[in-house]
């Protein structure tokens, strides 16, 4: 599928495609307000602040993400073009990176944006914990799989990725079916994949996969024994892969389908153990100046409209249940979707991560 282009224009220098942490470096973008519209030409369905349908709000929002910067700009393109009194700016950094940002800023003067999305759930049990989410209902909760929604209702998924196998095509002839690719002796040296010391999914993955009794530390250890080659982001895996530098990588599905269909020589497979799979989480942030503007953000963000160009667009697979996903893709009801408590992840994330460096870097 070929996939389309915004049809609005930004103020926005577009950066290379990152996956959740695919570069070191981070990005403000300001997106411009565009010509306002004609009073009739926006929808009227009602916001959570009491608006009529948010167009005629004036305001600022500040989103903190690990989205593509791709995805932002198309996703600032059409938010502006819907609320054009709303100016709209982000910042993007691997999950780790933003998340220490926030926290840096919470200790000093305090949170500088009003909403975040960022990769993982446990990272959202920390940030809820800490007092810094807001408890919000949204309004087409009915629409959403249970799943996906904190029963707190602080935060929602916006998008599931799965993790699985990618292959260059071009060097593999047979289709891999199981994670025990990345520990074959026949493919030492021949293996990439994300670090959880950066990425959010790579370390959801380390706190599923060690937990799995078929996989567990020693996985990661064997991997490690197979030379497996460590980067910072989904991104750098693909490009690894892309580029035939390595003939397999670990990776989230999503990014994976962008860049094949962009004719990257790589192709995906969902691994017979199961997909570790996150959902984007939103959220607003607790104390937010701009409530208001950034009520009809997550609004937004959460709508089937804008769920429906995420899938169209960047197959993203959306937690809603009347957004169908891209054809070749399988639904969530039709994948074997690993789990385990984000609270029990989030307890031992930052142990999981120091085990990890540990293993790998010392």
């Amino acid at each position: 599928m070929k996939r389309k282009l915004a049809v609005l224009t930004a103020a926005m220098a577009a950066l290379a495609m990152a996956g959740c942490g695919a570069s070191q470096e981070t990005a403000t973008t300001t997106a411009e307000t565009k010509d306002n519209q004609a009073a009739g030409d926006t929808s009227a369905e009602e916001s959570s602040s009491g608006a009529e349908d948010g167009s005629e709000v004036s305001g600022s929002v500040m989103l903190y993400t690990s989205s593509s910067d791709d995805y932002m700009t198309d996703i600032a393109s059409m938010f502006q073009e819907k609320y054009p009194n709303i100016s709209f700016e982000y910042y993007r950094s691997g999950t780790e990176e933003v998340v220490s940002k926030i926290m840096t800023e919470e200790k000093s003067s305090g949170v500088q944006c009003d909403v975040i999305m960022l990769a993982d759930t446990p990272t959202f049990e920390m940030l809820k914990e800490n007092g810094l989410l807001m408890q919000y209902d949204y309004p087409e909760i009915d629409q959403m799989y249970e799943d996906f929604v904190d029963p707190e209702h602080m935060y929602y998924g916006t998008a599931v990725g799965s993790t699985g196998i990618i292959y260059n095509t071009d060097m593999v002839t047979e289709a891999p079916a199981s994670l025990t690719v990345f520990t074959d002796p026949a493919n030492k040296g021949n293996c990439v994949m994300p670090s959880p010391l950066y990425s959010g999914t790579a370390a959801y993955n380390l706190g599923v996969y060690t937990r799995m009794e078929d996989l567990g530390w020693d996985f990661y250890q064997d991997m490690k024994d197979n030379e497996m080659q460590v980067v910072n982001g989904n991104g750098g895996v693909i490009d690894a892969v892309a580029n035939g530098e390595k003939a397999y990588g670990m990776v989230l599905d999503t990014d994976s389908y962008v860049a094949i269909n962009n004719g990257s020589p790589i192709a995906f497979v969902y691994p017979e153990e199961g997909c570790s799979s996150i959902c984007d989480p939103i959220a607003l942030v607790n104390g937010t100046e701009n409530e208001e503007a950034a009520k009809i953000f997550m609004d937004f963000m959460l709508s089937k409209e804008v769920r429906e160009f995420a899938a169209e667009n960047y197959f993203k697979t959306a937690p809603r249940k009347d957004v169908e996903p891209v054809a070749g893709m399988p639904s969530i009801a039709e994948r074997k979707i690993l789990s385990s408590d984000p609270k029990e992840l989030y307890a031992t994330k930052e142990d999981d991560k120091a085990k990890f460096d540990q293993m790998y870097n010392q």
